[in-house]
This record gives C-alpha cells, structure tokens and sequence, in this order.
C-alpha cells in the first residue's frame, strides 16, 4: 500500500498528452517509443504509469483491428496464403522480443542510439519512396519475404527505429504494391502490439504484483487517455494511407533525419 504512495497519480493532462503522443506516433513512421524515451532524456515530459500504458496499447489495438477489419476477414476468407505470411513475418519479433526485451529497454538510456535509430527509419523510407521496380500483390511475395520483413519489425524493438516505418519500407522494397504494404504492416502489428503488452503486464505483475500494475492513475485520467489514444491513432492511420498512396513517405524520411541530426547535435555538444 505505501509503494503506491510512492507515485503520485497522473492528471488528466498528462494522460491526455500520453494519448495523443500514443496514437499519432504509434502508427506514424516516426518511433513512438523514441520520441517518448528522448521527451524524458529532455525532462519535457514522465513515462506513463503501468495501467495507462498497458490501456493506452490496448487502445491503439483496437483502433488496427476496427480500420484493418475488412481486410483481415477477407484474407481469412479468401487468401489463406496471406495469412500464413502474416504468421511468418511475426517470428522474428517474437523470438527477438522473448530473448532481447531487456537489451532493447536498455537503449532507451542513450540518447545517442535514438537518434541514430531516427536515422535508420530515415534512410530505409527514403530507400522504398526511391524503388522503382514494378509491383505486385502480398500473396506473391514469397514466405522469404515475409520473414525478411519480420526481421525488420524485430528491429524495430529498439527505440528510434518506427516498426511502421521498417515494415512499410521491408514490404515495398520487396515488391509489395503500396497499399498492399500498408495493410501488411499493420496486419502484422496486431500480434506485435498484443505480444508486448502481455509482455509489459507480466512484468508489472512480476515487479509488484496487482498493485505495481494499477497504481499510478486513476480511473478518469485512464479513460480519457484512451479515448485520445483512439482518436488520434485513427486520424494517423488514415493520414498514413493517403500519404503512403500518394508517395509521400519522404516527408517522414525528412522529419526523422533533421530529429536525429538535431539530437545527435544536442546530446554530444
């Protein structure tokens, strides 16, 4: 009971900020999980208690599976074969997130590495918006690149590195037209996004029991934040959709390298 004085509970604004940072960059190619780690490098904001941010995930979950649901029961129905890349392309991050989550957590401490992860979610956007080899549909793309396209989704563990971003760059740059690579990256984010947050609550229950988890926010600010996490993980998505049609993924190539040359200036001067 006293450790749950320890932390005083979150308001109403920093949920509503956490939601909002939550949905727009969990699914923008810009690194979530980096631009939260650098914002508490910077003292300009604090993490999200345990239960914020396992609801917070669970929000952005719903959001994929409400926008994607069409074309998840018509591959289910229709193209089998789909699916069983979608479960090939979630074994790297599997594996990688089982064996690596602690190595991956620890580079949150360096600022440094987040911004050369910015850095690489530059380059790998601005390599897909440059192919130019003709494209073709998911279920012509091969169990080889679905499982290449997974090991970019694993990396994306690190923080700085956008799983969307490394999986949408993955999936065109191996021949996947582009709203096919849209829907394919964030097909494979269910499982990826679920995995981790079951992950996050075992070791909340591990570290201190019901009461590590749920301590920290109350039952208003928790609402509100995931109410702002659906709303803006929604307008994100459909931002994305178009832009990713419209060939615009260099615009975040661009943002993501001014972030990191910004933050590899400020952290090592």
């Amino acid at each position: 009971m006293e450790a749950a004085l320890d932390l005083p509970d979150i308001g109403y604004f920093w949920a509503a900020i956490l939601g909002l940072i939550q949905g727009l960059t969990e699914f923008l190619p810009v690194s979530s999980s980096g631009h939260l780690a650098l914002a508490e490098h910077l003292g300009l904001g604090r993490e999200a208690p345990p239960s914020l941010d396992v609801l917070l995930h669970l929000a952005t979950l719903a959001v994929v599976c409400r926008y994607f649901r069409r074309s998840i029961l018509w591959y289910a129905q229709n193209d089998r074969k789909v699916v069983w890349f979608a479960a090939m392309a979630t074994l790297p991050t599997a594996i990688a997130g089982l064996a690596g989550k602690r190595h991956f957590e620890a580079l949150r401490q360096s600022p440094t590495l987040i911004c050369v992860g910015l850095l690489v979610t530059a380059s790998a956007l601005a390599a897909a918006e440059m192919r130019r080899q003709p494209s073709c549909q998911l279920r012509d793309l091969g169990w080889f690149a679905a499982f290449a396209i997974g090991l970019t989704q694993s990396l994306a563990l690190a923080p700085g590195i956008s799983r969307s971003g490394l999986t949408l760059s993955g999936a065109m740059l191996c021949g996947a037209e582009r709203s096919e690579a849209f829907r394919f990256s964030f097909i494979i984010a269910i499982p990826a996004i679920l995995g981790a947050t079951g992950l996050h609550i075992l070791e909340s229950l591990r570290q201190g029991g019901v009461g590590g988890l749920t301590r920290g926010t109350g039952i208003g600010p928790l609402l509100l934040g995931m109410a702002a996490a659906a709303v803006s993980g929604h307008f994100a998505l459909s931002l994305l959709e178009r832009l990713v049609a419209g060939g615009r993924l260099v615009w975040f190539a661009g943002y993501c390298c001014l972030a990191g040359l910004a933050g590899l200036l400020y952290f090592n001067l």
